[in-house]
């Protein structure tokens, strides 16, 4: 394909990730960001095989790894200390593991190497409308009504919010789950220094999860992040409450929790994150396509949504060098990448009940089979291979490629 000018909407995973490998293949690359200094907010994020095997090609790998936390399995019990998952990554290969990571250092590590390549950034700019003319060029319009013309293509990555779907007229459903969690991120102590993503659940109303976090960026005090299940609708009461009740319930819970609950002395610091589902029929209209959250959000039961940004980036990029018009690329990674979104928006659907729900019935289930399934080696490989990243369906991984 002949070099084509190329708008990246968002800065986050996707976008910067996209704008990198863009720019390797020797496109004219623009990247616009609404924030005028951008930086990432949130807890930790887990980076799977699948999206460290993007940061290697990236030649990040090194650094985030230098920042991050090994994570080597993934342990839930109940109240009652029944095993619910059992997983470790070396069951499926030895070469396997997580990576626990502040998600500002993930978001620095790519917007830095952003800065260091020959891509254009605007940043304090809301692009809020695209009009593509009859010739198949695009143009973006800001909210403050600046114009910014003469693009080939727009990629679309700004998250599973953005308004650009209902904008560019493409069909879609967001659906914002029930649940969410309330989040921290605090000082590792002595409690555990274990690389063991934990969880602690009590049927499907309670999930205390505490994910190793690695490093801040430039900083090596190592962090872990605290995650509680809740619904939506009961944040506010839950903030009225304030944090005696919350503490005593997560020490039920998590005796060794102590030292990083005593960081919390404000109910303010615990943050809430939503959930979204979002779907569309294609990833494509004219020449816009959207990547990442913005194409395909899902809850984060499965730990997917980083890993699957990058691999987004990583299979367009391919696609466009693999392909002798956008067109072509469009359809060429759509169909590369419909299998593997397809099941984990599937698996996600399935599974996040069992986890977040008011049903006692789920609980139970769930209690009384996902232990045992643990411990049954075709079915372990495949739970594995999914927390991996791999599966593009029950009988499909692209883990050999």
């Amino acid at each position: 394909m002949d070099k084509q000018r190329v708008a990246i909407v968002g800065s986050g995973t996707a976008g910067s990730a996209s704008a990198l490998f863009l720019s390797r293949l020797g496109h004219e690359v623009t990247l616009f960001e609404k924030v005028e200094c951008p930086t990432a907010t949130g807890a930790g994020v887990m980076l799977q095989p699948s999206g460290m095997q993007v940061l290697q090609e990236l030649g990040l790998e090194e650094e985030i790894l230098n920042s991050g936390a090994i994570v080597e399995r993934l342990h839930a019990t109940t109240t009652k200390d029944k095993v619910v998952l059992d997983l470790r990554y070396k069951e499926l290969d030895q070469k396997y593991y997580g990576v626990g990571l502040h998600r500002g250092v993930l978001f620095q590590s790519l917007y830095d190497s952003v800065q260091h390549q020959n891509i254009t950034t605007e940043t304090g700019v809301e692009i809020c409308e695209i009009v593509q003319s009859d010739r198949g060029d695009c143009s973006l319009i800001s909210s403050e009504r600046c114009e910014f013309n003469g693009f080939d293509l727009v990629v679309i990555a700004s998250g599973a919010r953005t308004n650009l779907r209902e904008a560019v007229g493409i069909p879609h459903t967001v659906k914002e789950y029930p649940w969410g969690a309330l989040w921290f991120v605090a000082k590792s102590g002595t409690e555990d220094s274990s690389n063991v993503l934990r969880q602690y659940l009590d049927s499907t109303h309670t999930m205390l999860g505490f994910l190793p976090t690695g490093k801040e960026h430039h900083n090596q005090q190592k962090l872990t992040s605290l995650f509680w299940s809740i619904r939506a609708d009961q944040v506010d009461h839950f903030r009225a409450n304030g944090l005696s009740q919350w503490k005593a319930k997560v020490l039920d819970l998590a005796p060794h929790a102590r030292q990083l609950l005593d960081q919390i002395q404000s109910i303010d610091q615990l943050l809430f994150a939503p959930y979204y589902d979002v779907v569309l029929r294609r990833p494509f209209q004219g020449n816009v396509i959207f990547l990442g959250d913005a194409a395909h959000a899902t809850s984060p039961q499965l730990g997917q949504g980083c890993n699957l940004a990058l691999v987004d980036a990583m299979t367009f990029a391919d696609a466009m060098s693999q392909s002798n018009t956008i067109r072509a690329a469009f359809k060429l990674y759509a169909k590369k990448r419909r299998g593997q979104i397809r099941y984990y928006q599937w698996a996600t659907r399935f599974l996040t009940p069992f986890f977040q729900s008011n049903s006692r019935i789920l609980g139970w289930l769930r209690d009384l089979t996902m232990g045992i399934s643990c411990r049954i080696p075709l079915i372990s490989k495949l739970m594995i291979s999914t927390m991996c990243g791999f599966q593009e369906g029950l009988l499909k991984s692209s883990r050999n490629r």
